[in-house]
């Protein structure tokens, strides 16, 4: 059954969450080729670093943006040494983030809206969305894909700690992303998601 109303937006808005390197915007990616709207909570992370730039001048100092303006978020998460730091930034960005989500709603067409978000509860989008979605793998393989992409140790580490308060609260659906096909998964998933989109009784277009 469906755990939300759809809102007075008339959009049914699915939250895909998952650790780094769970599948989830592997996933996003295959409904979007499917003709889905896709939103990507990164990019707009990305637009609010730019529109509250003042304010994290301000908070961390003149050094994190560029002489063109623009922040330099390798300096920027220089600074992110303690949890403080990341509560002070995220007090600052996620507000912006929730805004232009909404927005983004607002100016949508289509019936169904998917967000790609790696933390729903942590930013506030949960409360946007009707159904919440986890891409679920053993750490071992998230480690395992994540060092396939470059990444040290030290640095999958941190962004698993950091996740892993979104990764333990409540789910609507979990889908499970092992050591399978990759199109095996993408399938399983999407047939998943068809029977939720049914249970709102709106068709895919």
């Amino acid at each position: 059954m469906p755990s939300k109303r759809i809102a007075d937006r008339n959009i049914l808005v699915i939250c895909i969450s998952g650790y780094a390197g769970s599948g989830k915007s592997t996933l996003a990616q295959y409904l979007k080729e499917k003709g889905f709207c896709i939103i990507s909570a990164d990019e707009l992370g990305h637009r609010a670093l730019s529109i509250a730039k003042e304010e994290i001048k301000n908070t961390f100092g003149s050094d994190v943006v560029s002489k063109t303006g623009d922040i330099l978020r390798q300096k920027l998460r220089e600074k992110l040494k303690t949890e403080e730091d990341w509560r002070k930034l995220e007090q600052i960005t996620h507000p912006v983030i929730l805004k232009l989500l909404r927005e983004e709603l607002e100016r949508s067409k289509k019936k169904i809206c998917f967000v790609d978000v790696a933390i729903p509860f942590t930013t506030g989008i949960y409360r946007i969305c009707n159904v919440m979605i986890k891409v679920d793998a053993p750490i071992k393989v998230l480690k395992k894909r994540l060092l396939q992409r470059g990444l040290n140790k030290e640095f999958i580490e941190n962004v698993l700690k950091k996740q892993s308060y979104d990764m333990n609260r409540e789910y609507d659906y979990i889908i499970e992303n092992n050591n399978e096909d990759l199109n095996y998964f993408l399938e399983k998933a999407y047939r998943i998601i068809q029977k939720i989109i049914k249970s709102y009784r709106l068709k895919i277009s």
